[in-house]
């Protein structure tokens, strides 16, 4: 029976469909139009997950990466909740936020982004403490599950060229993840759970590359 507590993990976002080749209505024939390059396609933050896959050649739209900061930039991150999972999608840290900089939105135009971060986790050995749960709409925990440590990651890249500014990695405060999800007593119940980086976290481990001068 599935729990009412069970959510299913972030999915990676911006991954758009190809646009279809063009075709020209003269009666003279059918003449295929050049492939759309995926960049033109990554028009706001959102979009910019799939560049945290394959970076490339970075976004030729994106701002200049210069000056003594601060530097806006996207952060995302994808890791590990429980033992049973792949990998969570990459999703948009929205609430990171540095000195000087305003918040970012997904919608924001990737024409005013100069920084890319991705952070990727790591599952650790160590372990933390308990995480206790309880199925939605009851107070007192149902099962509690051992958290284990994480380390996460993030490779900053300037977004107009796709060239690494820092790699910066940091095991974070242990923090429970706020949901997990499973079907009880299926064969996907986890054995363990591991600890999460808060967007708080997040933010100081980049305040010095985000507000420095650039590299």
């Amino acid at each position: 029976m599935p729990m009412a507590r069970r959510v299913t993990a972030p999915l990676a976002v911006g991954g758009l469909l190809a646009a279809l080749a063009a075709c020209s209505g003269d009666s003279g024939g059918k003449a295929d139009a050049s492939p759309e390059p995926r960049t033109e396609r990554i028009r706001t933050v959102v979009q910019l997950s799939e560049l945290c896959s394959e970076i490339g050649d970075g976004h030729p739209g994106a701002a200049r990466y210069s000056g003594d900061g601060p530097h806006r930039t996207a952060v995302f991150r994808s890791g590990y909740r429980t033992d049973k999972d792949v990998m969570t999608g990459t999703v948009l840290q929205e609430r990171v936020s540095f000195e000087g900089l305003p918040d970012l939105s997904k919608t924001t135009p990737v024409s005013e982004i100069e920084l890319l971060a991705c952070g990727k986790g790591e599952r650790g050995e160590e372990r933390e403490r308990d995480c206790e749960y309880a199925e939605s709409g009851r107070l007192d925990p149902q099962e509690a599950y051992p958290m284990y440590s994480q380390t996460f990651t993030y490779t900053v890249y300037e977004l107009r060229t796709g060239r690494v500014v820092d790699t910066i990695t940091r095991t974070p405060q242990p923090q429970c993840p706020s949901k997990i999800g499973y079907r009880k007593g299926g064969s996907g119940a986890p054995d363990k759970v591991y600890a999460q980086i808060s967007d708080r976290e997040a933010s100081q481990v980049l305040k010095q590359v985000v507000e420095g001068p650039a590299r």
